[in-house]
């Protein structure tokens, strides 16, 4: 007897499953490489997307012992999208087509490498429209192995598992490879047979309910080999409402038993398949349904505690799908992906059995025991969030790296992160957006402990954990699109209770939620409930919230905008929710409507994402801009309720467009493409950024001026994780300037006053801050040439530069400020302590490296000035007064490096304190002289 090798016993068993109907016909029935097959595609078996398309082109290819997976093609054939006369196929009418090849000529597959299995899709010329199985899958055949002996299969029926109605007949059609005694047993009786033959065909009348293994016999002397598939007869549906307390989802009622309860209305009836039953179809495993026919549920003892299951419901025959409430989901094509040291002992994807994601559960599992239990999250308005997408923030894409770097980011200062969707996605390395199971921890980060272990450190350290949540839309592998999905049109079904079949707004991903639907308000209800419950996270930023409405604005993204009642009603609901299990929980809008729906939204309590990336990058490329947006204020809202940001996962690096577009002044000494230049520009605007009140948002290494663009080498590529950046000293410097002004704000009610204005409109920029503790006076000079600003202070005497040290005794509240490009300074009302890390680079400053020294001062005459040059370059000294106005020029030209010595004489000029100032391309640097 010749044992068939477990691969191609997979292989089969994946056909069977694959194969839902007679979607291909293949002549000869066991094909080797070297045969040639005349293959004919049933356009109306599959999921009939391709009825009454003419003409079909065959998209092929192989699956071979080079493939890493089951579904890794190797020696595809057709070019998609084009009317490649190489995969066109012949029309043979009544929706069949029919094409004809050598197989190891028409894939060139090479003598060393066996081919195990074809495969295909089928598709219209423009590749739009798609022909596959029913399930939504590829299309495989197997191929038959020579030399391997007998081989013997069912070719009808093509499923493994087969549900049919009492008295049922059921076809059969079982092929040998050679002339062989074929036999067929249903559970054990003989019911058809035949002897020297390649084929039997025969009929079973499904007449005894309960499950059926009918069993095909080849033996032709020398080999026996045998193929199986299931059948169920349906008995009678019970009908009777689940348990009081049994919601849609896993419920679990003791250490050694579960309910389960799928929501699934218009279906008709429904089985639980996985590890207790050996995934087959056992009428002991077939679900109730309630009353309304609406819920399906089901109660399964004598599990083992402490045991991991892997299960799913079979709908109808037709679809497997994991529990859409699932925690855990094993992936077949991902999981074998996802290291050991981050998930440990993850337990293996049940090959062969199933097909597409499974629910994974564990009975009695230990409680996480949770070190803090009283967490205080931080004031809103004083939020300072550092959003991270963990793929491309740690090497090890892991919870536990990250735990291991929280102080990097308490020594920032941050009091929050909020991480891109951990929600399981498809595929591992992805940005998230694309969920397929909404509650199920992606397991590529790491364990569902190992990210309680995460939020726990996170609030031991004092920071918020925010995540980013994603229910404006679902993926074709969420349970509830492939549920109700029409295959024929590549959508979600009309009768879906949850989604629209098409998006009712631009900019949409996936498959649309409709949010009026009471389905869909339960399934957000529970799965926003769950993350609090479960992780403890303190927050949601939801993405795409303004696409959720039934508003159908498709096609005018500013009627998708505009002020959307119902869209506003469903949000205050959906926060009083959240607020109901915790009054402080953040909710986060990423909406962009417009202002009159915005301000609601954010007087109501939610806070809204306030994209300032370009108004904040093009003044620090020097080209001018106005940002006062990022005030509640200027938006007319009553509480400071705008997240405002500079970088976002969405948007392009200041770092980037500053080094690539950066300005430059007339002669081009001052260039912002330098990047010592270009830094200094995100330091300025920092300044102008964490010192306006409300809460602030930071997009990874921002801080350290991260300078890869979105786009390189695509915008949801990985990007390179540049940690050697903190190490130099320019860059370790922002790191720093970040962190002090993130500590002044937090520390100082002033930055959280109701008391400010902004003068941010030129390139002279102002902030003033007003509160009964102190005041403080914000200056910056965003142009590329040195400039006058009036801090306009809010009153005389004593102002303090918080960075420097530096005082002034104001006598005139408009006295103007003379800056150098890029330079900003921080008054405060007050004597602060100071910077406690440095914000300046090891080398020595502009001023330190000048040397510059006025004598004799004061003076009545003639003036010596002296300075070192440390390289050539164009100087400019004029003679400034207290109001910053020139009132003379010593000199403008181009010097040699090295020491300088110039003369001026002041007897022209009234008696009092004026500023001489040197002008260079490295900087600005004044000292005071008095004319007597």
């Amino acid at each position: 007897m010749i044992l068939k090798s477990l691969r191609l016993l997979f292989l089969v068993l994946v056909s069977a499953v694959t194969l839902q109907a007679q979607t291909l016909d293949i002549t000869p029935p066991f094909p080797t490489a070297d045969d040639t097959v005349t293959i004919v595609y049933d356009a109306s078996q599959g999921n009939g997307a391709l009825v009454g398309i003419t003409p079909v082109y065959a998209h092929a290819g192989l699956i071979t012992t080079n493939s890493t997976s089951p579904t890794d093609w190797k020696y595809v054939q057709g070019n998609w999208g084009q009317a490649d006369p190489n995969v066109l196929m012949t029309d043979l009418g009544n929706n069949k087509h029919q094409i004809k090849y050598h197989i190891r000529t028409y894939y060139g597959l090479p003598m060393n490498e066996t081919a195990l299995e074809l495969a295909f899709v089928f598709r219209n010329a423009a590749g739009n429209t798609v022909g596959r199985a029913s399930d939504g899958s590829d299309i495989y055949y197997p191929l038959y192995q020579p030399g391997s002996g007998l081989a013997a299969r069912f070719f009808t029926p093509t499923e493994d598992n087969l549900l049919v109605n009492a008295n049922d007949n059921i076809s059969l059609y079982a092929g040998a490879s050679g002339n062989a005694t074929l036999t067929i047993f249903d559970n054990g009786t003989q019911v058809a047979q035949a002897t020297n033959t390649k084929q039997l065909f025969s009929t079973i009348t499904a007449s005894v309910a309960g499950s059926h293994l009918v069993e095909l016999v080849a033996d032709d002397g020398v080999d026996v080999v045998r193929d199986t598939f299931y059948y169920v007869v349906l008995g009678n549906q019970v009908y009777q409402n689940a348990p009081a307390g049994i919601e849609p989802g896993i419920t679990y009622t003791s250490d050694t038993s579960i309910t389960l309860a799928l929501y699934a209305p218009h279906k008709n009836y429904v089985f639980v398949v996985g590890d207790f039953n050996g995934w087959q179809l056992d009428p002991n495993y077939r679900m109730n349904v309630s009353m309304d026919s609406s819920l399906y549920w089901l109660e399964i003892d004598g599990l083992q505690a402490g045991q991991q299951y892997a299960f799913q419901y079979e709908v109808d025959g037709q679809i497997r799908i994991g529990d859409p409430y699932s925690e855990l989901v094993l992936d077949p094509w991902n999981d074998g992906f996802i290291s050991p040291a981050t998930f440990p002992n993850l337990k293996p994807y049940p090959t062969g059995l199933t097909n597409e994601p499974v629910t994974l559960i564990e009975m009695a599992k230990p409680d996480y025991q949770w070190q803090v239990t009283n967490f205080q999250k931080p004031n809103r308005n004083e939020l300072v969030i550092y959003e991270l997408l963990p793929r491309d923030f740690v090497a090890t894409h892991n919870y536990q790296t990250l735990i291991d770097t929280l102080d990097y980011l308490v020594n920032l200062g941050i009091n929050a992160i909020e991480l891109m969707p951990v929600n399981e996605f498809e595929g591992n390395e992805s940005w998230g957006y694309n969920p397929s199971f909404h509650g199920a921890l992606d397991k590529y980060y790491g364990t569902p402990e190992k990210f309680k272990e995460f939020v726990d450190e996170c609030h031991a350290r004092g920071i918020a954990v925010i995540v980013d949540v994603v229910l404006n839309h679902a993926f074709g592998q969420n349970p509830y699109v492939r549920l109700y999905w029409d295959a024929a049109n590549n959508q979600p079904a009309a009768n879906s209770p949850f989604f629209n079949p098409i998006a009712k707004h631009d900019f949409n991903v996936g498959y649309d939620f409709n949010h009026d639907s009471p389905a869909t308000q339960y399934y957000v209800d529970r799965m926003i409930k769950y993350w609090i419950d479960e992780y403890k996270v303190d927050g949601y930023r939801f993405d795409l919230s303004k696409g959720f409405t039934q508003k159908n604005t498709l096609g005018n993204v500013g009627a998708w905008g505009a002020y959307d009642a119902d869209r506003i009603a469903l949000w205050k609901n959906l926060s009083d929710t959240l607020w109901a299990k915790d009054p402080n929980f953040y909710v986060i809008l990423e909406h962009f409507a417009n202002n009159d729906e915005e301000k609601e939204l954010a007087n109501y309590g939610m806070m809204l994402w306030g994209n300032l990336n370009h108004e904040y990058n093009e003044a620090t490329m020097g080209y001018g801009s106005n940002f006062q947006w990022i005030s509640y204020k200027n938006r007319g809202w009553n509480d400071p309720h705008v997240v405002g940001y500079m970088e976002s996962h969405d948007e392009e690096r200041l770092m980037y467009k500053n080094l690539q577009f950066g300005s430059q002044n007339s002669d081009g000494t001052y260039k912002i493409k330098n990047l010592n230049v270009a830094l200094d520009r995100v330091g300025l605007a920092a300044a102008f950024f964490f010192t306006i009140p409300g809460p602030k948002m930071i997009w990874q290494f921002g801080e350290v001026g991260y300078d890869i663009s979105i786009d390189n080498p695509c915008r949801v590529c990985n990007k390179p994780i540049l940690w050697n950046y903190f190490t130099q000293p320019d860059r370790r410097d922002l790191y720093n300037m970040f962190s002090e002004l993130i500590k002044l704000r937090n520390s100082h009610p002033v930055f959280d006053t109701d008391d400010f204005e902004l003068s941010v409109g030129s390139a002279g920029k102002r902030i003033k801050l007003n509160h009964p503790d102190m005041d403080v006076v914000v200056i910056g000079n965003f142009g590329v040439t040195p400039l006058s600003v009036n801090p306009n202070y809010q009153s005389t005497g004593w102002w303090y530069d918080y960075f420097s040290g530096d005082s002034i005794n104001v006598t005139n509240v408009n006295t103007a400020q003379l800056l150098g490009p890029g330079d900003f300074i921080i008054y405060t009302s007050k004597k602060l302590a100071g910077p406690s890390t440095p914000v300046t680079s090891t080398k020595p400053t502009f001023e330190e490296a000048l040397n510059a020294n006025v004598f004799p001062n004061p003076t009545n005459g003639l003036t010596n000035i002296i300075y070192e040059l440390p390289a050539a370059m164009r100087v400019q000294l004029d003679v400034v007064n207290l109001l910053g106005q020139k009132v003379d020029t010593i000199t403008e030209e181009n010097q040699q490096s090295g020491w300088q010595h110039l003369q001026w004489s002041s007897s022209h000029l009234p008696k009092g304190q004026y500023f001489i100032r040197i002008l260079t391309a490295q900087g600005l640097h004044t000292m005071p002289i008095v004319v007597e």
